[in-house]
């Protein structure tokens, strides 16, 4: 963020800040970011030394996912490479090295943790860089030489949220950091002819395009169905669950205000609808959103005991894979469930709100899924779920978007990284 806008910025908080007398607390904050950006802006300058004394490894591949861990279509491309037996050498970037981030620990397969020198030595020396979201996350930019490249496989699809510029404002670093993002990207993998003008419209312009389709939602397909199983039978053995018990996946966005009021579905309530329509024994699984990660374990007021939270689990799409019902609000995870046929709901209580804040691509309304904006609707959109009539909707949604996801994603993707590199 330049200089000249972070003094502007500061500078109009300084005046409220002293009617509310808070004046040298607010100058204490102002100075410790400042120092915070100076040093930022040292370290890039030195990545960019490292970059120039630091040769690209013609076989090396790094990934980085917005979770820092191994999930979404990063994931899943690295997944074919190991199966493939490929002569290439992987990196990945991680926050939790003693988890590894969940990255498999095979010889050729490497874990660094974010933005540590290890991290930029990593990335400065790669040939292929795979990301599903900002290259370098906000505030830790690397250069990239001219013949290094980087795949976008982006973290949505079909998804709702408006994330361009015009409606992005509630901060000046995440724009900033997409943009830089788009100028570096060599190459965005697209799964529709929707997603591509998403690409075209934001940060994309003129990057090349390949439709290959999204690597994550190979998972709905048959090229899956054992791991789907095997995924299944872990999740229940781990938690001791009955396996004939059915489970109903709530899986919200955030705000940006972090406002945990408006996830307020009464889970007990849904179960009891649940298992009237559908029949069986349910559970709910919760999972908040990775921008909530730390004010859940405060602010999070679903702790019934249908309830189980899996906020933790690296990777939506393993639930995705074998959940039998899926709730959102405006999150692009429902977007790729859509794949499975399975019924999903949306519960947006604050749609008008939100709508205000980030803006939609589409009305709520065209999506396939029954809209509630209270828990009486959702009641009785769960108790009045029309199998027909929903399966029409999501081909009739599928063929709109010109979606081809069809469980090859990513053998054709790594056919093409392959070719790449040779």
């Amino acid at each position: 963020m330049p200089v000249v806008q972070i003094v502007k910025r500061k500078a109009k908080r300084m005046f409220p800040a002293a009617v509310e007398g808070r004046f040298f607390k607010r100058m204490g904050v102002a100075w410790k970011q400042t120092k915070t950006w100076v040093d930022r802006s040292i370290g890039y300058e030195n990545r960019k030394v490292l970059s120039q004394n630091t040769p690209v490894v013609h076989n090396r591949i790094m990934f980085i996912t917005f979770n820092h861990s191994y999930s979404c279509n990063p994931k899943y491309i690295c997944e074919e490479l190991i199966k493939r037996n490929a002569n290439v050498e992987i990196y990945w970037g991680v926050t939790n090295m003693n988890t590894r981030g969940y990255v498999p620990d095979l010889p050729n397969v490497h874990v660094v943790k974010m933005n540590s020198y290890e991290y930029f030595v990593a990335a400065c020396s790669s040939h292929v860089i795979i990301i599903n979201s900002l290259l370098g996350d906000k505030f830790y930019p690397f250069p990239v030489k001219k013949e290094q490249r980087v795949f976008e496989t982006w973290h949505g699809s079909l998804g709702i949220k408006r994330f361009d510029l015009a409606h992005y404002n509630t901060n000046l670093s995440w724009p900033e950091a997409a943009i830089r993002t788009g100028k570096l990207t060599n190459y965005c993998i697209s799964n529709s002819k929707f997603e591509e003008d998403v690409f075209r419209e934001t940060f994309w312009p003129e990057t090349r395009i390949m439709r290959l389709g999204h690597a994550r939602n190979d998972i709905f397909f048959d090229t899956y169905k054992e791991k789907r199983a095997q995924w299944k039978k872990e999740f229940f053995e781990e938690r001791g669950l009955d396996p004939e018990t059915k489970l109903c996946l709530y899986a919200p966005t955030f705000r940006d205000t972090h406002n945990f009021e408006v996830y307020d579905l009464n889970c007990d309530r849904l179960v009891e609808a649940l298992e009237e329509r559908f029949g069986g024994e349910w559970k709910i699984l919760l999972r908040y959103h990775d921008n909530d990660k730390k004010k859940e374990k405060t602010q999070n007021k679903l702790k019934q005991d249908c309830v189980i939270d899996v906020t933790d689990l690296p990777d939506i799409q393993e639930l995705l894979s074998f959940v039998d019902c899926g709730i959102t609000d405006y999150s692009s995870w429902i977007y790729d469930f859509v794949l499975s046929g399975k019924p999903g709901f949306i519960y947006a209580r604050d749609v008008e709100i939100y709508n205000n804040e980030r803006g939609f691509y589409f009305k709520l309304e065209e999506s396939p899924f029954p809209v509630a904006k209270c828990n009486d609707e959702m009641m009785q959109n769960v108790r009045s779920f029309d199998e027909k009539l929903y399966a029409d909707k999501v081909k009739e949604f599928l063929d709109g978007k010109e979606c081809m996801d069809d469980g090859h994603a990513s053998e054709r993707i790594a056919d093409r990284l392959m070719k790449l590199l040779g």
